[in-house]
């Protein structure tokens, strides 16, 4: 039983802490944009890849679909 009083109160601060304006924007500022900024420049690289990958089938698609009425015409 005691344990479970203890986690409780342990939790209870911790939401209490996290909970507070100022501990809010420090989560943000040092470990939440960070982390964002971080990962986009991590991915960023492989977005315009997927997104120049994307414009290449679907130019390719267009053409096919033109060459195809042009045939049948």
């Amino acid at each position: 039983m005691f344990k479970n009083s203890f986690a409780n109160e342990i939790i209870d601060i911790v939401i209490t802490e996290i909970s507070k304006d100022d501990t809010k924007k420090k989560i943000n500022t040092y470990i939440i944009e960070p982390s964002f900024t971080y990962i986009f420049d991590r991915l960023y690289p492989y977005i315009i890849l997927t997104a120049i990958i994307f414009v290449l089938i679907l130019l390719m698609a267009i053409t096919i679909i033109i060459i195809l009425i042009r045939n049948k015409y």
